[in-house]
């Protein structure tokens, strides 16, 4: 069961024409969403193989390689040979967005603050042709050694691989990156599920301002990192204002104007308006620049935003 106390924080959040089809959400089956590996060239077509056992695929416009499966089984794909080969591997449409929106290419020094369990890493490995570098930090012992078997099993050459809280993390030489990634650890509230009693198990009002401080302690350090002219996103799977617009708001004050906000909409990723006040709070107007995603044709919630260091 959904807890009455988030829906009631919802009907302030979304757009009340939207609101009912939010709370739908919670109770839809997952759409199957993969992208084709493109650092694995063991197989020449994933996409014929796929669809001479019965799968539909549609592209994502906005991802290349990116699709929705339909006509086989979640167990079918995630059981296939191709992933266990990884030649092809299953992400959400959501989890897609911030390495797209970071869009790091050849050559780049990219930091990834938050990676495991590592989808979002090799996704920017292959969008970097495996040319450049990654530093991969993750906290969790257990988490850590999930984001380097995905590495490994997709091939991800470029990762080097850091069980390190990013908070205390320092780069090698103060090395400096071109782009930084934080897809911060969250009250999760995208990923609720109405028949999942564990999805919604550990949600409290207390909870999302604990998950709002250490928030922002990640994202002040993770920006430390980031070179002039560089570009820094922040991404969460939650609806919280405390842990989306808040914490992007506070950052900005708390630099005094060293980073600004770029939009980040992408075409035919569903999005709804971000807020510029909650509560007592009022945000930064170019809070409006982040996305807020809409839970419609299998994305979940999400919330992103682009920073640039001047």
């Amino acid at each position: 069961m959904i807890p009455p106390a988030f829906i009631e924080r919802l009907r302030a959040i979304i757009p009340a024409d939207d609101v009912d089809g939010v709370i739908g959400s919670f109770s839809s089956p997952d759409v199957i969403a993969i992208r084709v590996n493109p650092l694995k060239t063991s197989v020449h077509d994933p996409l014929t193989v796929l669809r001479e056992q019965g799968a539909v695929l549609d592209a994502v416009a906005w991802c290349p390689g990116a699709f929705v499966v339909k006509g086989l089984a979640r167990e079918a794909v995630s059981h296939h040979a191709l992933a266990a080969q990884g030649v092809i591997y299953q992400q959400s449409l959501a989890s897609l967005i911030p390495a797209i929106v970071l869009n790091p290419g050849s050559g780049d020094m990219v930091l990834d603050a938050c990676a495991a369990p590592g989808s979002k890493t090799a996704q920017m490995a292959g969008m970097m042709k495996n040319d450049g570098m990654i530093v991969a930090v993750e906290a969790v012992k257990s988490r850590f050694f999930r984001l380097k078997a995905v590495c490994a099993l997709l091939e991800a050459r470029i990762v080097t691989s850091k069980l390190c809280d990013i908070r205390r993390f320092r780069s090698p030489e103060g090395m400096m990156f071109d782009r930084v990634l934080v897809d911060a650890p969250c009250s999760s509230e995208g990923r609720f599920k109405a028949d999942e009693p564990e999805s919604v198990a550990y949600w409290s009002p207390r909870k999302i301002k604990e998950m709002s401080y250490k928030q922002k302690g990640i994202l002040m350090s993770a920006s430390r990192h980031v070179k002039p002219g560089g570009t820094l996103v922040y991404s969460t799977c939650t609806y919280a204002p405390e842990e989306n617009e808040e914490v992007v708001d506070w950052f900005l004050h708390k630099n005094e104007g060293s980073f600004t906000l770029e939009d980040c909409h992408l075409a035919g990723v569903p999005a709804y308006p971000c807020l510029t006040r909650w509560g007592r709070s009022e945000f930064d107007p170019a809070v409006l620049k982040c996305v807020r995603v809409k839970p419609v044709d299998g994305y979940t919630g999400f919330f992103v935003a682009k920073f640039r260091r001047k």
